[in-house]
């Protein structure tokens, strides 16, 4: 009998993994990734979901003459967009007041279970800009009609504050990749004051 209680109590133990001294206090969380880091410094935001479509993007585009128009293109099923999705808060963060407007699309079906989906991921991340699912149907290729390079993504087109399509980047033209460096790169070229406010603080 004893030794029966011997058992059951050291497989309690192990079970629990207990050790002397340990208390919920001591399990510290694992350090915050940069992006984990810059989502919760985000405020939470309300995720207002729009359809979009090609024939509908131009007017969207229209209503911000005179800022700067970065387009957005991604999907649930892209890794790629996925990984780099936070980039386009840090984005609207440094530039946003400057007169960026980011109008990110997203290219899943549009369907009640998608809408869901997207949602709740634009939610998690906190999604400070203007929020779109293409509505057109898929079999009037809109991927092409958006004038998407090689219909892949990520993909993103830049319009300066005349309405002009100055540049497109994506993973077709090696030349013009969809990257934070590329993306970066152009946007610092669209807002020259903001390096110079930069160095001016050092």
């Amino acid at each position: 009998m004893v030794r029966n209680l011997i058992l059951c109590s050291s497989l309690l133990c192990l079970l629990s993994a207990c050790r002397p001294g340990d208390s919920a206090e001591e399990v510290k969380a694992p350090p915050l990734t940069a992006r984990e880091a810059l989502i919760q410094s985000l405020p939470v935001v309300e995720i207002q979901l729009k359809g979009i479509t090609p024939e509908t993007l131009p007017a969207e585009i229209e209503k911000h003459r005179g800022k700067v128009v970065f387009v957005d293109y991604w999907a649930t099923w892209c890794p790629m967009c996925l990984d780099s999705f936070h980039h386009l808060s840090e984005w609207h963060q440094e530039y946003a007041d400057q007169g960026l407007v980011i109008l990110a699309i997203n290219l899943d079906e549009d369907n009640e279970s998608n809408r869901k989906v997207v949602k709740e991921y634009l939610t998690e991340y906190r999604a400070p800009f203007e929020n779109f699912i293409c509505s057109a149907a898929p079999d009037t290729k809109p991927v092409e009609k958006f004038g998407i390079e090689g219909s892949t993504l990520p993909f993103c087109q830049i319009f300066n504050r005349e309405g002009e399509l100055v540049v497109a980047l994506g993973n077709v033209n090696p030349d013009h990749l969809y990257d934070q460096r590329s993306i970066s790169a152009a946007l610092k070229t669209l807002f020259p004051q903001s390096a110079s406010t930069k160095n001016d603080s050092k």
